[in-house]
């Protein structure tokens, strides 16, 4: 091997481009032609009454945002609710004594604005979450609309907040509703079918603001179609075999169920005597298969827990099979420690790395797509 040769294998020279543009087709994601490996957390907050992202009565935005940027993480996904895309809101917990000086007297969407501007800076990207209608009601909004929530006003709610990060290149995804597991799939029903309204929602946002945004379908729970093992909310894709999520921008669709082990709820299969070589088989049936069949990419938009006794074995064999797969892209839950039943990144001092978590998302993702901009251009760098 020649020394240009090796120096070229070592340093991988940046592609610059004008814009970029973010893809999902031949199962996997894309940047400009480029494959583009997704290594992600998710920063929750901004669901919930605080108004904005969490751990920052406690540190920096920017310190977060370093963190994840030095970890070769290189994505964030960041629950809202309805009614903060559509009134913003006043932020709380929020410590400027010496941090977070540059949010003084900022409103929730304000500080949203900054924290995704710097996190361009840092090459980080940003998927937008429709978390709930209203703070901490994730659990009631179990389907994409309600009462006082019709389906209008959730497409309304999504245009006003991607109209607002329209041009903003680091933002490059929607992902529509977070886990409604009261939905059916391919029933022929206008009023529960989620994989009807989010054609629906799809079309609205790309004709309305942008068919530049990547679009994020989670599955549904185990109603329709029924899981004959237990399904964890929005891991159920089973409906996409026979109706898949079809668009006009179809190389826009991402199907990103989540999936959680014994620690979030217990389940038969977890202390079946074949643990865990049993899982591989459950997860094809419940969304594996989803790339191959339909062309697009899985990405999955939670997982995770402490790397403890079985929930320890569960974690190491999804990463083993995401890995077997080649649909390595997942968004960690989450990088706050105060997720009660998963833990973070980081510990409860909400600084002390957890290094065996780091470690265990180095394996699946080993060297994350870099990004960065240079002379009004934006790079992209596989290593």
């Amino acid at each position: 091997m020649t020394l240009s040769l090796a120096f070229s294998l070592a340093y991988a020279v940046p592609a610059c481009y004008s814009s970029l543009s973010f893809t999902s087709s031949n199962g996997q994601l894309w940047a400009n032609g480029q494959r583009f490996n997704l290594k992600g957390a998710n920063w929750f907050g901004f669901e919930t009454d605080a108004n904005v992202m969490h751990g920052l009565w406690s540190r920096d935005y920017h310190d977060f945002l370093d963190y994840l940027s030095s970890n070769g993480f290189n994505a964030i996904r960041v629950p809202f609710y309805l009614e903060l895309a559509l009134n913003d809101a006043t932020p709380t917990g929020i410590s400027t004594s010496g941090m977070n000086t540059d949010l003084v007297g900022l409103s929730s969407l304000q500080v949203m604005d900054k924290i995704v501007a710097v996190a361009a800076a840092r090459g980080l990207l940003i998927v937008l979450d429709l978390h709930s209608f209203q703070p901490g009601t994730f659990i009631q909004n179990n389907v994409w609309y309600d009462a006082s929530h019709p389906e209008s006003m959730v497409i309304e709610g999504w245009v006003r907040l991607l109209t607002r990060y329209k041009d903003q290149w680091n933002v490059i995804g929607a992902d529509l509703k977070n886990e409604p597991f009261g939905c059916t799939w391919n029933t022929g029903s206008l009023t529960s079918d989620w994989n009807l309204a989010a054609q629906r929602i799809a079309e609205a946002i790309h004709t309305q603001v942008s068919s530049r945004f990547l679009i994020l379908v989670e599955g549904v729970g185990g109603i329709s179609p029924p899981c004959a093992e237990n399904c964890f909310w929005g891991e159920n894709l089973q409906g996409a075999r026979q109706a898949p999520i079809t668009i006009n921008a179809q190389n826009k669709v991402v199907y990103s169920p989540h999936v959680y082990g014994p620690m979030v709820s217990a389940q038969s299969y977890f202390t079946a005597a074949g643990f865990p070589a049993n899982m591989p088989q459950i997860w094809d049936t419940h969304f594996g298969f989803v790339s191959n069949l339909t062309g697009n990419a899985q990405v999955i938009g939670e997982w995770g827990g402490a790397l403890i006794e079985s929930n320890s074995v569960w974690m190491n064999a999804l990463v083993d099979y995401l890995i077997a797969k080649g649909t390595t892209s997942t968004f960690f839950w989450a990088l706050n420690p105060n997720s009660g039943d998963t833990g973070g990144l980081l510990q409860a001092d909400w600084t002390t790395p957890e290094t065996a978590k780091l470690n265990l998302l180095n394996r699946l993702v080993p060297s994350a797509t870099k990004f960065s901009t240079s002379n009004s251009q934006y790079c992209i760098e596989n290593l």
